[in-house]
């Protein structure tokens, strides 16, 4: 917040050290394309550094280069056109009809498989699913390091440095290549439709081919000897040996009637006809033992217990002789559960505190025996039994309540909250010493970041300003009363003329009014960001003195530390900050 000359000088000096990557040429439209080489980089109003910021570019992403001068290129951001440093950029070729126009005509990809879709642009939103490496969609606008994609017939949220951009295709997430694939884990459920909620409607063991016929949110729809199905696609990996045939494995060899057989799906539903279109009549856990009363094609009719009906004779293993009494447990009236995540714990209690007897992953399907308070009593195997809990688990096949989980999220519905980006216009603030940031741009930033998580909760979010016009500091306190702002939070960058100095500090003005709310923000910043903890402490500034409403004032690192400027100026750290700003005020409003 304080400025010091020298440090702006030592600035200029910096940059004017730098090598650039390109050298001058003349002004000329469209010549060729930017990758940015930083995780931030501010597009300015011209080709200078005294020039008003206009945008922010990212890290890995590409842009057309409309003009040049000296070493600064003009891009096209969006429906705006401005200056980057082209130090900070590298060229790279791309045929003319590549282009990477604005955000709502860009389309993006995971550069990752299994990149998480979440309702709000923050990693503490609900996730509502994933995408894979291979698929494609439409990008509706970017918010600092997060990306609102159509999906779903709705909207979802990707972490920006996760994807890059791709070639605009149709909606439909066609595979890029139909034909033989290959199953690469042991048993691998086929469902009724693309998705953990659906149906388990059969398994396919490790090796097997399948033909895939289309594709939609990461889920494969296979061919099937009777029918179509689905299954995840990560689980499934394109075969090396396009000789073999496809669709799904073969059945058991035909043997006697009246044979015994053990099922081999986790869960194999018992249907009316020999045909998946077939009703559901029961269900039958792996292992149990069924007699085989008459094949049809590639279907069994089988009795359990004192039950009939048709299963896929490819989920049997047929067994020569056997003495031992059938143990089936027919589950055709429980309803079950599939878990959500990945290592998901199973305990002996209804409870986090009981002691983890299991863990399953994502998938996994297990008959429900009861529920209790927010947790369900599920069967593991025939002597095992244990709890999981309701809000990491989909629910079907029952009239039985879900289970909701409050998230972080929801202590923040309904509040107003004053966002104010310290300084402004002629005021600009710090002034970084090495790469010249300005405080006034940087504070503008990390509040949007904030105010799209917030709002995204279901939070009113007020700006005392949205751009870098000077605001008076009676104004952002009026602001904060005439919308009886539930929190008023002033975010600043700071500096010293001790360049080893670092950290982050908030500070309050009323110990009861406002401590608690300074705590709670503290707290969660330096958790979030790593830096250091320089402590809550009162501040006699006026934007707090002044306020009737619970108001701070943070200090979130110092730009006269090199070190700490880097890390300050990158997508990661807004994206911490704002995270750690959001979680601490749902701390504090969860608490009053």
């Amino acid at each position: 917040m304080k400025r010091f000359w020298n440090v702006f000088i030592v600035s200029w000096l910096v940059f004017g050290a730098v090598t650039p990557a390109f050298t001058s040429s003349v002004s000329a439209a469209n010549q060729g394309y930017v990758k940015i080489n930083v995780d931030t980089l501010n597009v300015r109003s011209g080709p200078g550094l005294d020039n008003s910021v206009v945008a922010q570019v990212h890290k890995n992403k590409e842009y057309l280069i409309l003009s040049e001068k000296g070493e600064w290129l003009q891009i096209q951001v969006g429906n705006k056109k401005g200056w980057i440093a082209g130090w900070f950029a590298r060229k790279v070729n791309k045929s003319s009809n590549e282009s990477t126009g604005s955000p709502t005509d860009q389309w993006v990809s995971s550069i990752v498989d299994g990149l998480n879709v979440r309702s709000g642009p923050d990693t503490s939103f609900s996730i509502l699913g994933q995408i894979h490496s291979h698929e494609k969609y439409q990008a509706i606008e970017t918010k600092e390091s997060w990306t609102k994609i159509r999906y779903k017939n709705s909207t979802g949220w990707l972490a920006s440095w996760l994807t890059e951009s791709a070639n605009k295709r149709s909606t439909k997430q066609n595979p890029t290549s139909t034909g033989q694939s290959v199953v690469n884990i042991p048993n691998l459920n086929v469902r009724s439709g693309p998705g953990t909620n659906y149906n388990v409607i059969g398994s396919i063991s490790k090796g097997h081919g399948v033909e895939i016929l289309n594709i939609q949110n990461g889920w494969y729809e296979i061919k099937l000897k009777q029918g179509k199905g689905w299954v995840a696609g990560k689980y499934v990996t394109k075969a090396l040996n396009p000789g073999r045939s496809s669709g799904t494995p073969s059945a058991p060899p035909a043997s006697s009637l009246a044979a015994k057989a053990k099922v081999t799906a986790k869960i194999l539903n018992v249907r009316d006809k020999a045909t998946l279109n077939g009703k559901v009549v029961g269900q039958v856990m792996k292992d149990s033992e069924v007699k085989i009363v008459k094949k049809e094609h590639d279907w069994a009719y089988i009795e359990y217990g004192n039950k009939k009906g048709w299963v896929a004779s490819w989920f049997l293993e047929e067994l020569k002789s056997s003495t031992t009494p059938s143990t089936e447990r027919n589950l055709s009236n429980n309803p079950s559960v599939s878990l959500l995540y990945d290592g998901t714990n199973l305990r002996n209690g209804p409870s986090t505190s009981h002691k983890a007897v299991a863990r399953g992953n994502k998938g996994d399907q297990f008959p429900v025996l009861s529920k209790q308070g927010d947790w369900y009593k599920i069967k593991l195997s025939k002597q095992q039994e244990a709890y999981v809990a309701g809000w990491i688990v989909s629910l079907s096949g029952t009239s039985m309540p879900e289970v909701t989980h409050p998230t972080v999220g929801d202590h923040l519905k309904g509040k107003t909250i004053v966002l104010d980006s310290g300084h402004g216009g002629y005021d600009g603030g710090a002034v970084g010493i090495t790469y010249g940031t300005i405080e006034r741009d940087l504070n503008l930033s990390v509040a949007k970041t904030v105010s799209s998580k917030l709002q995204a909760a279901g939070a009113k979010v007020v700006m005392t300003r949205n751009d870098h016009q000077f605001v008076s500091l009676p104004f952002r306190v009026y602001l904060s009363h005439s919308n009886s702002a539930d929190a008023f939070i002033s975010l600043h960058f700071n500096s010293s003329i001790f360049p080893s100095a670092k950290g982050i500090n908030s500070f309050y003005y009323s110990k009861s009014k406002d401590a608690p709310l300074a705590s709670s923000l503290q707290d969660e910043l330096v958790r979030q960001t790593g830096l250091s903890n320089r402590g809550v402490a009162h501040g006699d500034f006026q934007v707090l003195r002044n306020n009737r409403q619970p108001a701070v004032l943070l200090e979130l690192g110092f730009l006269s530390n090199s070190q700490e400027e880097h890390y300050l100026r990158t997508a990661t750290y807004k994206d911490k900050a704002g995270h750690a700003i959001y979680r601490g005020l749902a701390k504090y409003f969860s608490s009053k």
